[in-house]
Parts: structure tokens; C-alpha cells; sequence
């Protein structure tokens, strides 16, 4: 199941065509299309 928060965060981003920064990019990874970048990215 998926948080109903991040899928709101998610699919806003896809309709308007921008990227979602987030450090969280596996809650994220289902929804197809969707530009994710992880500007603090652990190594």
C-alpha cells in the first residue's frame, strides 16, 4: 500500500511536468512517467 500523501505529492508532479526532489525515491518509483532526482544522495 502506498502512503495516499506521497501519491498526491507524486502525481501533482507528473500533471505539472516538473521534477520531485526527494530523498525518498522508492515511495515514489510506481508512478510511471514521474521525474525524480536525489539531491542528497547517501553513499
Amino acid at each position: 500500500m502506498y502512503d495516499e500523501f506521497d501519491l498526491i505529492i507524486g502525481v501533482t508532479a507528473q500533471a505539472n511536468e516538473i521534477i520531485l526532489v526527494t530523498d525518498n525515491i522508492k515511495d515514489f518509483r510506481h508512478i510511471e512517467n514521474l521525474k525524480l532526482e536525489n539531491w542528497a544522495e547517501r553513499k
